[in-house]
């Protein structure tokens, strides 16, 4: 199993592919297998890599606090990669908005699929699921954990695949005592005006509606970035891999000459 190791933590990795560096962060519902659908495509014009972040899938960390953004410049150095493309799903979109703000000079183009912001606040879930999901925590039942969150995440229906993506998630598999990841040492919400790599933002139309809001919020506000929307939910990378995917690729090819 190809592992590096980063900042105290064994990550899991795999790659496809040739030409310019393309790392793939995957989102708090699942595994780098999120992504699987869409490396054929992504690897015929590209060095393609996936990696399951600290404490999901086939990664594993300390108890201790840490960074998904000093593991994202990890996982490129130890792999002898300068520059990269990150294109990051749901919490990878918001890493890799944090990444290339923090460390602009080893981004060469951000694609953030239904993604998160740090510093953009708001709820998914409304009062009832709040509380609903907090009595099922305090009850270990993961299995109502989950039900909760595939009807916020998955509205379009969830099948097995979805259903095993999700049980590699730490909402299946709770972190240490004490383990949290330290936020980035600046938000990017009010920096997106030096967000200086080119920028594509994917938003999902059946999100709930607050992360709805960041797409046209990031291509507003940041000097070089667009916005697309796609019908799907934010299981989009399985939903309609074969549309992202182009969307993907043909946006990395504009500007695979900054690589």
């Amino acid at each position: 199993m190809p592992v590096v190791d980063v900042n105290g933590a064994r990550l899991w990795y795999d790659e496809a592919g040739h030409g310019p560096a393309v790392v793939l962060l995957h989102g708090g519902l699942g595994d780098s297998e999120l992504w699987k659908p869409v490396v054929p495509l992504l690897a015929t014009r590209f060095r393609t890599i996936r990696t399951d972040l600290r404490f999901f899938g086939r990664s594993a960390g300390p108890a201790a606090p840490f960074s998904w953004q000093d593991d994202v410049v990890g996982v490129l150095e130890e792999l002898g990669i300068g520059r990269a493309a990150l294109v990051g799903l749901s919490l990878g979109g918001g890493i890799a908005v944090d990444v290339a703000l923090a460390a602009p000079e080893r981004v060469w183009a951000v694609a953030a699929v239904a993604p998160s912001l740090s510093g953009h606040n708001g709820e998914v879930y409304s009062p009832e699921q709040l509380a609903a999901h907090a009595a099922a925590v305090a009850d270990r039942d993961a299995e109502a954990v989950e039900e909760i969150g595939l009807r916020v995440w998955a509205p379009l229906g969830a099948d097995e695949r979805i259903r095993r993506l999700w049980r590699a998630t730490p909402d299946a598999n709770p972190l240490p005592d004490g383990v949290r990841p330290r936020p980035p040492r600046e938000p990017a919400l009010p920096n997106l005006g030096r967000l200086a790599p080119p920028t594509l933002v994917v938003t999902v139309s059946h999100d709930p509606a607050v992360l709805r809001e960041i797409g046209p919020l990031v291509a507003r506000e940041a000097p070089n970035a667009r916005h697309v929307e796609l019908d799907s939910d934010h299981y989009v990378t399985l939903r309609e891999p074969e549309l992202l995917s182009r969307v993907i690729l043909d946006f990395l090819t504009e500007w695979s000459g900054a690589a």
